[in-house]
């Protein structure tokens, strides 16, 4: 502790002087005298000490008044007025606090021990007050390195999430094409099936999107319906092909490919989300269709919707065996088959909102000569 706090003792006999200086010196304090009032001040205007104790005799030696004139120098510091009788500074026991405080200590010059014990405890005091302000200086610089931290943390986090959006959103443009390669790949194989896998999709997400259809489910509902024939890559183009009615056996491969497509989704992870659209969307309300017999509300919501756009756009395309039919034999056929084969519900919304009509106004200069083979069988 030596060192760390300072002192300044002023009275004007040498004697005195170096008794003061020794006992406060061994307090660990380190101590510079002055043997006036003026030599004390000038002495704080250079150093600001943190213990000041000051001789007092009224008309011989102003003590106290050096001590009220420290307070503009070492306003926090120790002011001890040191007197020898008891009648000497009594003001200072009736100081205001505000004023800044000072210590009055009577002892005569056998007594002047007593000062050690006062500026022990003064000392300490001195000691947690500097502890507590090395604390506040720690926390403070800890919070600032912490606060450009979390600002550096805060940069790099909202860099990194930039650049996993945009490799998400390229990820998924990716997909996204690969998706349609795939329903590209569907439609390369019967040339009069060109273009119903998009119209299916477009009609699916009006469907979807009048119904209250999940806004989060209507991307991967895309995918589903632009993607519900994927199984028709595994139906013999004998049997796709076919420009005639099918026959019985025909029809019994024909009707494999949902499940063809269901094994072709189920190995490839981002088209395991559309599996219920491509394996189910020829169920039947009534549980005539297949592949699983599935009836009402058993048949999954992507899977009914795909069912009817499914339907509406193989009546309502060209293909070499019939023509499309209008938009209003479309709609009371969907009405007919309301609750035997489709959703009534869905059915209702489809046709009372005319939604079938939508696609065509919105796409009109596309040609509309494409054909579903298979849907055009009513499967």
């Amino acid at each position: 502790m030596k060192g760390k706090f300072r002192a300044l003792v002023a009275h004007p006999q040498p004697e005195a002087l170096g008794e003061l200086a020794e006992l406060l010196g061994s307090t660990g304090l380190t101590v510079e005298t002055a043997r006036s009032t003026v030599e004390a001040l000038n002495k704080l205007r250079a150093s600001s000490p943190h213990v000041i104790v000051a001789h007092h005799v009224t008309g011989s030696f102003d003590g106290v008044g050096m001590l009220e004139a420290s307070i503009l120098h070492a306003p926090e510091a120790l002011r001890i007025a040191l007197v020898s009788s008891p009648d000497e500074a009594v003001e200072l026991d009736y100081r205001p606090a505000h004023g800044g405080t000072i210590i009055r200590l009577v002892a005569r010059p056998s007594e002047r021990s007593r000062l050690v014990a006062l500026v022990n405890e003064g000392v300490k005091l001195l000691t947690l007050v500097e502890q507590q302000r090395d604390l506040v200086r720690k926390l403070s610089l800890d919070q600032t390195k912490l606060q450009r931290r979390e600002l550096l943390l805060d940069t790099v986090v909202k860099e990194r999430t930039k650049e996993l959006e945009e490799s998400y959103e390229k990820l998924k443009a990716a997909n996204r094409q690969a998706l349609f390669g795939l329903a590209e790949a569907i439609e390369a194989k019967d040339p009069y099936t060109k273009g119903h896998c998009g119209r299916v999709a477009a009609y699916s997400l009006v469907l979807a999107r009048e119904a209250g259809y999940p806004v989060d489910g209507l991307e991967t509902l895309e995918f589903g319906a632009f993607l519900h024939d994927i199984g028709k890559i595994g139906v013999k183009d004998a049997v796709l092909l076919k420009p005639g009615p099918l026959d019985d056996a025909e029809w019994v491969h024909m009707r494999e490919h949902p499940v063809k497509g269901f094994e072709i989704a189920s190995k490839i992870e981002m088209l395991k989300p559309i599996m219920s659209a491509v394996r189910n969307h020829h169920e039947r309300w009534d549980g005539s269709g297949y592949p699983d017999k599935m009836k009402a509300e058993e048949i999954p919501l992507a899977a009914r919707i795909v069912a009817i756009a499914d339907a509406f756009d193989a009546m309502a395309t060209d293909r070499p065996y019939k023509a499309a039919l209008p938009l209003e034999e479309c709609e009371a056929v969907l009405r007919k088959t309301a609750g035997k084969m489709y959703d009534p519900d869905l059915i209702e919304v489809f046709v009372s909102r005319h939604l079938g009509a939508l696609y065509r106004e919105d796409y009109a200069d596309e040609p509309y000569e494409d054909v579903d083979r298979a849907a055009g069988n009513s499967e």
